[in-house]
């Protein structure tokens, strides 16, 4: 088993998955670079983390795993690769996520594009959560570590899943209603952008 901190990062084969592998390899972290397609953009962030390691005065090892954070297998397979490769898990990083499929707003979404989504951007983060975090606390981790990025909501209170739910739930609608597009010069509701500029605008927590 590796003495080095372990970091499993879900969508690192580019943009902001890709530079927080950089800047964990450079503190010292062994890392698994998940892909869900690009497989040549992981092993190249594999590399290019062993470099940066090395020139920051650390060796590490960086491993990469293909797997679909919407599948359960996929995820149970991350967690037993880490598990074979490092035997140790310290940090989880859920950044992998995708935006609307095909780019489809409120009034042409389709329900299995949907699911997709959701499956990816929150089902997805949350029981990946849950299989890293009962695996920590095998470990002895008093408070399992788990982050988050490209938007996604952090599950890191593991003591109270369903309260997690639905706090997960409550910021993911708060982004539907802030970000959906009805229609062209309307805003939420059909309402009209001009009027809707000059409106009173209710706390955020109210908007649901």
């Amino acid at each position: 088993m590796t003495t080095n901190p372990v970091a499993l990062i879900t969508g690192a084969s580019r943009g902001i998955g890709r530079g927080i592998a950089l800047e964990l390899a450079k503190v010292g972290h062994d890392l698994v670079v998940n892909f869900s397609s690009s497989a040549d953009g992981a092993r190249q962030t594999a590399a290019d983390c062993v470099a940066a390691a090395k020139t920051a005065g650390k060796a590490i090892r960086a491993e990469i795993c293909q797997g679909d954070v919407g599948k359960a297998a996929d995820r149970e397979r991350l967690i037993a690769f880490t598990r074979e490769q490092f035997g140790r898990l310290d940090l989880l990083v859920n950044n992998a996520g995708i935006t609307s499929i095909g780019r489809r707003d409120i009034l042409e979404a389709r329900e299995d594009e949907f699911d997709a989504l959701m499956a990816i951007n929150l089902k997805g983060p949350y029981f990946l959560s849950q299989l890293a975090a009962n695996w920590m606390i095998e470990q002895g981790a008093r408070t399992p570590t788990s982050a988050a990025s490209s938007g996604h909501p952090a599950v890191a209170d593991v003591g109270v899943p369903t309260q997690d739910c639905h706090r997960l739930l409550h910021q993911r609608l708060c982004g539907l209603d802030e970000s959906r597009r009805l229609l062209p010069g309307q805003g939420r509701a059909g309402h009209d952008d001009q009027a809707l500029r000059h409106a009173p605008r209710r706390p955020r927590h109210q908007r649901l």
